[in-house]
């Protein structure tokens, strides 16, 4: 055991290094039920005789103070101590069957402890579920291509009864993991069913949140589900932070090597200083450049300097919030692919999208 580190904590890590060396297996998740009357000591006793019955065939960890993961080889073992725990009444069982393993082992075992949610936050999750379902509004924010092509950004807004549309840099925040993975497996679907009605569309985009990348299990099935034909048609905006957090490298090279554009969403606007280094190593397409820099008259010459440096690393260069012709102009001496703000158009509901692009193609 390592110095510092607490007995779950090792038992937490020796599953991670168990799954990173097995393509297939399946993962048992052992939860004893707090009951008022329930003698704990006795209880983890049992459960623990009970699993050094299947050893060695069995790899078995006590991971927190009342939940067990085991590491099974065959779906068949795993079905069949499911099946023989299950007549222990205080005891609740999940499992969770992988083959051909494609995602780092945290994924897996991320996955099956989800599943393991008490009835009052699913309760929550199901509410969430209603609210992103019934009040959350999917629109469009066009970019214009240097050679008049059009592509889109999905944005969401949430139209509360009582306070109207809200930005979702508030709405957002609020909404758990499950409610926030229905809300963009909705946008992903409106972008499809977009891009199937328009073929001259380049791409849509839509944003991933640090807590969406952690795990992206969620996400390559939807993906798979939906059975997009060309993946380059669905691009994935991900903020300045995300990219400092190098642990999210492998899950977007996951995603971008199924042929899907990576771009930094909003880059400067974070509180650390701009690191070219990381965009440089990071699986990344371009750079959407954060408004502030054509807010002010003294930023022409940054934005060049910033577009020189960008398009050097290789990558695409949008610059948002051109709302205006003064603006727009500003960036005459700038090396950019992209522009997005007002001066093209505001956020556009389905039906004004289908007028826009009636009149602009």
């Amino acid at each position: 055991m390592e110095t510092g580190m607490t007995l779950f904590e090792s038992n937490r890590k020796s599953v991670l290094e168990s799954i990173e060396h097995k393509k297939s297996f399946t993962l048992v998740y052992i939860t004893i039920i707090s009951w008022h009357d329930l003698d704990l000591s006795k209880c983890i006793d049992v459960v623990r005789r009970k699993l050094t019955l299947y050893q060695p065939k069995v790899e078995w960890y006590r991971v927190f103070d009342k939940e067990f993961l085991l590491v099974c080889h065959a779906q068949s073992q795993a079905r069949l101590i499911s099946q023989e725990l299950s007549n222990i009444e205080y005891l609740k069982i999940h499992f969770l069957y992988v083959q051909d393993r494609k995602f780092p082992a945290l994924n897996y075992v991320r996955q099956v402890y989800l599943q393991n949610t008490n009835s009052d936050e699913r309760k929550e999750c199901s509410s969430q579920k209603s609210l992103v379902t019934e009040e959350f509004e999917i629109v469009f924010q066009p970019i214009l291509h240097h050679n008049r092509q059009l592509s889109f950004e999905a944005l969401s807004r949430w139209r509360g009864e009582e306070m109207g549309s809200i930005s979702p840099g508030i709405c957002i925040p609020i909404l758990n993991i499950v409610s926030l993975i229905e809300l963009t497996k909705n946008i992903i679907k409106k972008a499809v069913d977009l891009l199937s009605r328009y073929n001259e569309i380049v791409y849509v985009s839509i944003n991933l949140s640090a807590s969406l990348i952690k795990d992206i299990t969620w996400l390559i099935e939807h993906l798979d589900e939906i059975g997009i034909i060309n993946n380059n048609r669905i691009a994935f905006e991900i903020s300045e932070e995300i990219i400092m957090g190098i642990e999210a490298s492998e899950n977007l090279k996951i995603i971008r090597d199924r042929g899907h554009i990576i771009f930094i969403d909003g880059f400067g606007s974070g509180s650390g200083n701009l690191n070219f280094q990381y965009m440089s190593l990071l699986p990344l397409d371009g750079v959407k450049l954060d408004r502030l820099f054509i807010s002010g008259k003294s930023n022409k010459k940054v934005m060049e300097l910033l577009t020189n440096i960008i398009k050097a690393l290789d990558l695409e260069v949008i610059i948002e919030g051109v709302d205006n012709v003064e603006q727009f102009n500003t960036l005459s001496e700038a090396q950019y692919d992209s522009i997005q703000g007002y001066y093209i158009s505001r956020p556009l509901t389905i039906n004004e999208l289908t007028k826009f692009m009636n009149d602009n193609c």
